[in-house]
């Protein structure tokens, strides 16, 4: 009895290995996304960004570095995302200090950015959606994300 449980958990495992790599997000990204947003008058407009996402398994996880293009003139630091391994759309959520400018002056505030991101063969669809810590600012709800698979 023993024996075929052994037998059967080892011809299980490379199954499950090979599995977890071929999650549809896994491999690099280009995407376009909302950058930012520019309120003026009370009219909210977002920042088209681009940025390389590169998404691996780990574990349970999916792990994302996004690379950022500079946006406006202004270079971004990269970062690291992760989300459960999941089948679907998978969320990301991020972290992060932004900087806000209003009427010329320029403060920190912390941000919660969540990432939702759908892949369809090489085309890569979501959302972005912001919130900003101690501002009532409209935002317009949730902005698109989409990007195509970059092969070597």
């Amino acid at each position: 009895m023993s024996r075929s449980l052994l037998l059967a958990a080892l011809m299980a495992a490379p199954v499950v290995a090979i599995a977890a790599q071929d999650h549809p997000l896994v491999g690099a990204w280009k995407i376009t996304y909302a950058g930012g947003v520019r309120v003026e008058n009370g009219a909210s407009t977002p920042i088209e960004a681009t940025a390389k996402l590169t998404v691996e398994v780990q574990g349970d996880s999916l792990i994302a570095h996004f690379v950022p293009d500079p946006v406006e003139g202004r270079t971004r630091p990269p970062f690291r995302l992760a989300a459960l391994n999941a089948t679907g759309a998978v969320t990301f959520i991020q972290r992060s200090e932004g900087t806000v400018t209003m009427n010329g002056l320029e403060e920190q505030r912390s941000v919660t950015t969540r990432w939702t991101l759908m892949v369809s063969g090489d085309t890569i669809d979501g959302t972005i959606d912001r919130s900003i810590e101690g501002l009532n600012l409209p935002t317009g709800g949730p902005k698109p994300v989409s990007g195509t698979r970059q092969r070597s």
